[in-house]
C-alpha cells in the first residue's frame, strides 16, 4: 500500500468517532481472521465424521440388545407360567394318589365292590419263627389259603 492509500484510510476511520475520540475503523471482510481454534481441519472432520458413524452404531446395537432380551424375557416368563401350570397338575395328581391309596379307602372298596371279609380265627396260619422251615412254603401258603 501507498503512504496515500495508508493516509485515506487513516482518515476514513476518524471520520465517525464516538465520545471518547477514538478512531473505530472497520476491517474489511478480508482481514477478518478466525481464531486459530476454531479451524476445523479436514482430518477433524473425518474423526468427527467417525465419532458420530461409531456413536450411530451402537445406539443401533444397543436397540438391537434390548429387543432381543426383552423376546428372551418373554419366553422366559411363557416357560415359567407353563412350569406352573404342571406343578398344578402334579399337585393335583399327588392328592389324588393320596387319596386312592389312603387304607380306609382301599377297605371300605375291597368290602363293598369286591366282597372282601375279614378271616376267622380258624383261617389264619400262623407260622413260629423257631421251626423248621418247610421246603415248598409258598406251596403251603397256597394250599392252606384255598383249602386245598
Amino acid at each position: 500500500m501507498m503512504a496515500a492509500e495508508k493516509w485515506y484510510e487513516y482518515q476514513e476511520c476518524y471520520r465517525k468517532y464516538g465520545l471518547d475520540m477514538r478512531p473505530k475503523c472497520v476491517p474489511k471482510k478480508d482481514e477478518i481472521k478466525k481464531p486459530y481454534g476454531l479451524r476445523i481441519s479436514a482430518k477433524d472432520k473425518a474423526r468427527l465424521l467417525l465419532l458420530t458413524l461409531f456413536a450411530g452404531l451402537l445406539c443401533i446395537c444397543l436397540i438391537i440388545t434390548a429387543a432381543y432380551s426383552t423376546k428372551i424375557k418373554f419366553n422366559t416368563n411363557a416357560i415359567l407360567a407353563q412350569a406352573d401350570e404342571v406343578q398344578g397338575e402334579i399337585e393335583n395328581l399327588n392328592v389324588a394318589i393320596k387319596s386312592a391309596t389312603n387304607i380306609s379307602i382301599i377297605e371300605e372298596k375291597a368290602m363293598n365292590e369286591l366282597g372282601m371279609v375279614y378271616p376267622e380265627i380258624t383261617q389264619i396260619a400262623f407260622i413260629e419263627a423257631g421251626s423248621n422251615t418247610m421246603p415248598d412254603f409258598a406251596l403251603t401258603l397256597k394250599q392252606l389259603a384255598f383249602n386245598k
